[in-house]
């Protein structure tokens, strides 16, 4: 394992949280195809799942993986109850994980004969040459944008992977009001807003049926030159997240970003700061806070 890429800071993406009925054949995907490994496993602490506003969650299986290049920047897959009503890209919260690949074409044909949906292959973004992405949905329904960076945008700084599949650099929210959401960040965080476009979105097109020029809006949250949030706005038939009482909802369910202070965050928490045990908090405080779209979001003081 090579070294981090990057130190903690204000904004740093650190770890997506997926809900998986099947723990096992989840981490297993990410290891046959991803090259992930697992860092740490146990069992969801009271106080984790408290913090989490989840106290059902307790005692549940978990597995932190990690990408084999050595950054810390985790996918935490929790053992979580089934929810039928629940549909990929059709509901509010965390959509997707955005990890840096190598060589998308490379990647594409190893997940054609994978556990992973394929929902979108290789293809340009129509304002940038730098971003080369697909699209795949994993086991658990939690999507992945999978995203060959070519470089830097003129306005933003992207990482180029050190590993085949490496770590999530960007998360994706869906949201009713993408301005909203914006704001839910830069009010109580201090972070900043990027730039806005106007723009046919495939994924969300394709999942709602909707004719494939159709525009959205989205825009982005970021820290200096790094982006951490893409939010998206969502169609009008796009629904809250289905869950079972005390549980983290499906797919993607929750988001770990790093904060120089905890004291700092005007948002109010969903229980007093605590210290968890174990990867990726190391002896660090964490609090959760719900953002706008509803999305719950781990606060690691740096």
């Amino acid at each position: 394992m090579t070294s981090d890429c990057r130190q903690d800071g204000e904004g740093r993406i650190k770890m997506a949280t997926v809900s998986a009925p099947d723990l096992d054949a989840v981490v297993k995907s990410y290891q046959d195809f991803f090259g992930y490994a697992v860092v740490e496993s146990g069992t969801v602490d009271a106080d984790l799942a408290a913090a989490w506003g989840a106290p059902a969650m307790a005692g549940r299986r978990y597995a932190v993986t990690g990408p084999e290049s050595g950054t810390e920047v985790y996918i935490r897959v929790v053992e979580n109850d089934a929810v039928a009503e629940y549909t990929p890209l059709r509901s509010f919260g965390w959509a997707a994980l955005e990890l840096t690949v190598t060589d998308v074409e490379a990647l594409d044909a190893r997940l054609r004969d994978s556990p992973f949906e394929i929902i979108g292959p290789p293809a340009f973004l129509d304002f940038s040459d730098k971003i080369y992405p697909m699209q795949a949905v994993g086991l658990a329904g939690e999507p992945f944008y999978l995203n060959e960076v070519r470089g830097s945008l003129p306005d933003y700084d992207l990482p180029l992977a050190r590993a085949f599949v490496d770590h999530i650099f960007i998360t994706i929210l869906a949201t009713p009001d993408m301005q909203r959401a914006v704001d839910f960040y830069t009010t109580n965080l201090g972070w900043a807003q990027g730039n806005e476009y106007d723009v046919p979105y495939s994924v969300i097109n394709q999942a709602f049926g909707l004719h494939e020029d159709t525009p959205h809006k989205l825009s982005m949250t970021c820290v200096g030159r790094d982006v951490n949030n893409e939010i998206d706005q969502y169609p009008a038939e796009t629904v809250v997240r289905p869950r079972k009482d005390g549980m983290l909802v499906p797919g993607v369910a929750s988001v770990s970003f790093i904060t120089e202070s905890l004291g700092a965050c005007r948002a109010p928490f969903l229980s007093p700061p605590t210290t968890p045990a174990g990867v990726p908090y190391n002896g660090r405080r964490m609090a959760c806070t719900v953002g706008a779209a509803g999305e719950l979001i781990e606060l690691i003081e740096a």
